[in-house]
């Protein structure tokens, strides 16, 4: 059997698992961060804009009633090819879509995984694999449904493909980047710089590609719904004018975090300066303690820690980003107090989902990427790299 014929064999297994699991009765509510998802997939069906937020809302009441007057209902604020991607979700019943949106979530966190620990052992597949199950990030936002995992997925896929030269799935990768574009946006400049910076042949055709699929599925949205654009800046602007935009308490990244420290209160406006300087800065060192020569594995890892300490719009779910870095540190490291270091910034998010707080959780899961991302510096510092790196310099 030729490879793709594997592929889609193991593709099509994978569809027919997740379709029985979802009938499988289990404890996740739909009415979470996952009505973002659900509600905009009922309305391509109904004809409904994906930012029309007061259609939008109207018709969540009509699925869930009164409870939604009861939370705060979100704004779809993703590009519409996310939603068309999962459109499906959209003929399940609440509890059905949410119980497969749920597998599907870990089915790409498994995935993803399992593509970057390709070069490992057994033993360290399965060390990867059991950290992914016990994160607590990794399990709240299963729970929740929440939307980042695609990216995690995109980010796995371009490493792989990196190693592989397949530009067809680079491509692929780096679409399911922009998915989230606020929290995909420094992984996907930072494998679109690599490009630039190898300069080898096929990496000009996947920067071709790149840009082609991206026109093209432009252009497609715009026949299939030819307002998105104007529907889409408008709910922008309401978005922008919500009381809680310029102070954003919810916000976890680091940026944000260090602003509340300082100032008080989280000002957004403040902490985009503080974000922006600090990633310049950790862009130029990156680049200068490597020589402009880095593996693309090593460059996106590096990428998911600035974006966590850079851009305030993290939520805690987000935190996931920390997980492939933490990973990479945990199999290379040959120093016990790293291990020790990274034992505790394994356990910091811990305190706050035991004492039940938000707030402690978030600073938690900012000083775990803060020593992860210090662990990391230090590694380029002393020009140490992956013991079995998917792709070289």
């Amino acid at each position: 059997m030729s490879r793709i014929g594997r592929v889609m064999g193991v593709g099509a297994a994978l569809v027919i698992m997740i379709a029985a699991l979802s009938f499988i009765p289990l404890p996740i509510p739909a009415v979470t961060d996952f009505l973002t998802l659900y509600v905009p997939t009922v309305g391509l069906a109904r004809g409904i804009g994906l930012y029309d937020y007061a259609a939008q809302l109207g018709l969540a009441r009509q699925l869930f009633g009164p409870v939604i007057d009861t939370v705060k209902y979100p704004h779809y604020v993703y590009p519409p090819w996310f939603a068309y991607s999962v459109f499906f979700l959209g003929w399940l019943t609440p509890e059905h879509a949410a119980r497969m949106w749920f597998w599907i979530n870990l089915s790409m966190l498994a995935g993803s995984v399992i593509l970057i620990t390709l070069p490992w052992s057994a033993k360290w597949r399965v060390v990867a694999l059991s950290v992914m199950i016990i994160s607590p990030t990794v399990i709240s936002l299963v729970i929740v449904g929440q939307f980042t995992v695609p990216i995690l997925l995109g980010i796995a896929m371009v490493i792989y493909a990196a190693s592989r030269q397949s530009a067809s799935l680079f491509v692929i990768g780096m679409l399911l980047m922009t998915f989230k574009p606020h929290v995909g946006v420094l992984p996907f400049v930072a494998a679109g710089g690599w490009l630039v910076i190898q300069r080898r042949p096929w990496q000009w055709g996947v920067l071709a590609g790149v840009t082609a699929v991206i026109l093209g599925l432009l252009a497609g949205v715009t026949l299939a719904y030819p307002q998105w654009l104007n529907d889409y800046l408008a709910m922008l602007e309401i978005f922008r004018n919500l009381p809680d935009f310029g102070v954003c308490p919810n916000c976890s990244g680091g940026s944000i975090m260090a602003v509340r420290l300082l100032f008080g209160a989280p000002v957004i406006s403040s902490a985009l300066y503080a974000g922006l300087l600090f990633g310049l800065m950790a862009a130029g060192w990156f680049l200068w303690a490597t020589s402009l020569s880095f593996n693309i594995e090593l460059g996106l890892y590096w990428a998911m820690l600035v974006a966590i300490l850079a851009i305030p719009y993290f939520n805690n779910y987000d935190h996931v980003y920390s997980l492939f870095p933490f990973l990479w540190l945990l199999q290379t490291s040959k120093r016990r107090l790293e291990y020790w270091w990274l034992g505790a910034a394994f356990l910091l998010p811990w305190a706050g989902v035991i004492l039940q707080e938000r707030q402690i959780f978030a600073v938690g899961l900012v000083g775990q990427a803060c020593i992860l991302f210090i662990l990391m510096a230090l590694r380029l510092w002393h020009g140490q790299r992956a013991v079995r790196p998917l792709t070289q310099s």
